[in-house]
């Protein structure tokens, strides 16, 4: 009867055992129970998916307010670190702005890289014995 285990499988073959019992044999009491108590010992299969499924949408629309939550977070501090960085008392290069997490002006590095006279040679070289091979 029950091939997968899965959730709508269950659901379905409670049904369609409530269904044919009730069209078919409605008096009549198998395993000790009638079709009430059937019903009744079984409602616990469709509650726990209900309640699976209460708690599924109650986490997406918590997960989306957390979203929503930390967009609003990262504008705020976006406001309050442009707002450091403009400030005359402290600054894009105060001790406040390095606390923040971020790295000081006088602290960045400049970006320049100069290669060497050999390391240009070398990499031509190189890339020819790539060609090459």
């Amino acid at each position: 009867m029950i091939k997968n285990n899965s959730l709508i499988e269950v659901v379905n073959c409670r049904d369609r055992v409530r269904t044919a019992w009730r069209e078919f044999a409605a008096a009549e009491t198998f395993a000790g129970r009638t079709l009430a108590e059937f019903e009744a010992d079984t409602l616990a299969v469709v509650q726990a998916r209900e309640q699976l499924d209460t708690a599924r949408s109650k986490q997406s629309g918590l997960i989306r307010a957390r979203e929503q939550a930390d967009k609003e977070f990262r504008d705020l501090l976006d406001l309050v670190i442009n707002s450091v960085r403009g400030n005359h008392a402290y600054g894009a290069d105060s001790s406040l702005y390095r606390a923040l997490g971020y790295v000081p002006r006088s602290e960045r590095a400049s970006g320049l890289t100069r290669k060497r006279k050999g390391e240009e040679n070398t990499n031509q070289i190189s890339q020819k014995e790539n060609d090459a091979a």
